[in-house]
């Protein structure tokens, strides 16, 4: 194919991810031992269909999930498959199935061995394990093309080991990822923070790198938030209408740190609260656990898996968002958040800060402690004019920031500019 035939024709790309969000399970359910639904999922869905309408012609390569098509034709450009090649079942607290990110990429290279069709570009979203990043590096050598890796968790920069094989495993999940960012024609991440380290690791120079954060369409999401899906929402989970409704929206993982919203709610038992816990996972059962071994039944409610076209009514719900994660390279839920005018509490982690611009569209708790988290939730439910200024500019920057539209059309040109500079 030559440089000019390219031209005339949409530029056909790869995506390969583990991590994706099937709305065809919206009503059924999520089968979270294969992968904890989380805001990755939606992210790259999202930039998927905004791609599509910038022309760009896609071949999403995610993992095959239990009761999702295997094959999903978004349009006559984009294509989303489910590959998977089962291997020894193992579960894991941490990651689901230990297999997953192994199954998908080798049924990722069942797939590359069936098709002879050569993609202008080759676009890898990295989570934070090891196998995404070498399999984008191998790939690249072998395919001749140019790649593209969007880093969603850095394991050199974010990530913290989660157990004693986890850390063991660190030093060679972080070459490979170096490895990868030096392969890469481009590298995007989420906040600026992780270039400078990266920059330095990998011995890249700035051009190599592109920011491009989280992204959502903000007011097609809380025009879902209809009186009437709220008042259904408060219904199915009877919420209380005499207590302020406190909540968390995410994983129940060990990364999104669900110990300490037991700990802080123990240390609230004299202020009308009620929490709200939106998520699934991996660990669900030991926060029920733990819930009950506390005495918090009567004032903790557990949803379970919520599709994502529900949460708009289910944040409009809640009077206060709580964050208290360990690691985090963004924490797209907050842009969910932003979008509904839902005020948020805090820890300024990873790329948390950055999105709250420190403070100034969210409330910041000084350490992760549960006296911290307990006194800002306090201080935040007394001060209502706060909460409605907070969360007014929060919406305003939101739509500003981090419109879905502006990003899909920066990552259209940096495939293009990609190409050209192939090409050249």
């Amino acid at each position: 194919m030559t440089k000019a035939n390219k031209q005339d024709r949409p530029l056909r790309v790869l995506r390969l991810t583990p991590h994706y969000y099937w709305p065809q399970l919206a009503k059924t359910s999520w089968p979270v031992k294969f992968d904890a639904i989380g805001g990755m999922q939606s992210q790259i869905t999202r930039l998927t269909q905004a791609l599509d309408a910038e022309g760009i012609e896609q071949t999403v390569l995610t993992l095959q999930l239990p009761g999702a098509p295997r094959r999903w034709q978004v349009s006559d450009r984009t294509e989303v498959l489910g590959v998977r090649v089962p291997v020894l079942p193992l579960r894991s607290r941490i990651r689901g199935m230990v297999d997953l990110n192994l199954s998908w990429a080798l049924g990722v290279l069942r797939h590359l061995l069936r098709t002879r069709r050569r993609p202008d570009v080759l676009h890898v979203h990295c989570s934070g394990v090891i196998i995404p990043p070498l399999l984008g590096w191998a790939l690249c050598r072998l395919l001749r093309v140019p790649l593209v890796l969007t880093v969603h968790c850095s394991i050199i920069v974010t990530y913290h080991p989660m157990n004693r094989l986890d850390g063991l495993l660190q030093p060679f999940a972080r070459w490979v990822e170096q490895r990868a960012i030096r392969a890469a024609a481009r590298t995007i991440t989420l906040t600026p923070r992780t270039i400078p380290t990266l920059k330095k690791r990998s011995r890249r120079s700035d051009d190599a790198f592109a920011v491009l954060p989280d992204v959502i369409d903000a007011e097609a999401f809380a025009a879902r938030a209809t009186p009437e899906a709220i008042e259904a929402v408060r219904r199915r989970w009877d919420l209380p209408a005499d207590k302020a409704t406190v909540g968390y929206v995410g994983r129940l993982a060990r990364e999104k740190g669900w110990p300490i919203i037991l700990d802080i709610a123990e240390e609230l038992l004299d202020e009308p609260i009620h929490w709200l816990i939106c998520g699934d996972g991996n660990e669900r059962d030991l926060f029920e656990q733990d819930v009950a071994r506390r005495g918090l039944g009567d004032r903790v409610t557990v949803t379970g898996y919520v599709p994502n076209e529900e949460i708009p009514a289910v944040m409009k719900a809640m009077d206060l968002m709580l964050m208290a994660p360990i690691h985090e390279e963004f924490g797209s839920v907050m842009l969910e958040a932003m979008a509904v005018k839902l005020p948020i509490i805090a820890v300024g982690v990873g790329g948390v800060a950055n999105v709250l611009e420190d403070g100034a569209l969210g409330w910041l708790v000084p350490e992760r402690t549960p006296e911290a988290f307990a006194e800002g939730i306090r201080k935040a439910m007394a001060d209502p004019e706060w909460r409605n200024t907070a969360a007014e500019q929060a919406a305003t920057a939101v739509r500003a920031r981090y419109d879905l539209g502006a990003v899909a059309r920066d990552t259209a040109e940096l495939y293009r500019a990609v190409v050209r500079n192939d090409g050249a």
